[in-house]
């Protein structure tokens, strides 16, 4: 059977460019993703229990930001990573995320990747979750509010907590004069079995006074209201 020249070469013209388009869309098909890079940051180090932190991160291709491409946040421990939030990138690659850890914790940033980009994770950051301190209250009592001079006059307070009210024994509690709003003339003494202080004064006038308690590292510090004992 005889085929003709021009049939011949159209046929070696279709093949050809079958073969072209077969490596081409190969070639197309294996181009691998561009490398990408994740920051990772977090706005305090350090918080207390309760507290908000802020983990933020940039998701680059060389110098180019990555917009609206999706960023997981990840919760590492020693045994597993988990993915417990995730947000679009913006304009210039950033992604943010308010987290209120109840414990220290380890975050990770994580882009799963596309087509076109690779995957890719950023760095560990820990941000380190103090226990809160207990609120605190204190009261102030004065047991005469108009002395003689040279005579003495009480003042006592009671230090407790504020959410139950329990008193606050062994603590360190000061009595301070006011004068001209300035806290002086400074004393403490150590709260007793039921929170209770008691300071003896005798000013040579009029004087204002209020308790300070600042704090330890369990308990939060507080301050009384004011008193005014009279010498008259």
């Amino acid at each position: 059977m005889r085929i003709s020249l021009t049939r011949a070469i159209a046929g070696t013209a279709i093949a050809a460019a079958a073969v072209l388009t077969a490596v081409g869309t190969a070639s197309a098909s294996t181009t691998p993703p561009a490398p990408t890079t994740l920051s990772i940051a977090a706005a305090k180090s350090t918080i207390i229990a309760g507290q908000r932190d802020l983990i933020s991160g940039a998701l680059l291709s060389g110098t180019t930001a990555l917009h609206g491409k999706v960023v997981w946040l990840a919760r590492v421990t020693p045994t597993a990573t988990v993915l417990v939030d995730a947000h679009f990138t913006g304009k210039r690659g950033g992604v943010y995320f308010n987290v209120y850890p109840k414990a220290t914790v380890t975050y990770e940033l994580v882009f799963r990747g596309t087509p076109k980009y690779a995957p890719t994770t950023s760095i560990p950051v820990t941000v380190t979750v103090l226990p809160a301190k207990l609120a605190t209250t204190l009261s102030i009592v004065e047991s005469r509010n108009v002395i003689k001079p040279g005579q003495t006059d009480t003042i006592s307070g009671t230090l407790a907590t504020r959410k139950h009210g329990h008193p606050l024994a062994g603590q360190l509690v000061w009595l301070f004069r006011l004068v001209h709003g300035k806290l002086t003339d400074g004393n403490g003494h150590l709260t007793g079995k039921f929170g209770r202080v008691f300071f003896t004064v005798s000013p040579a006038h009029t004087a204002r006074y209020i308790l300070v308690f600042f704090g330890s590292s369990k308990l939060s510090g507080t301050y009384s209201g004011v008193v005014t004992v009279i010498v008259s």
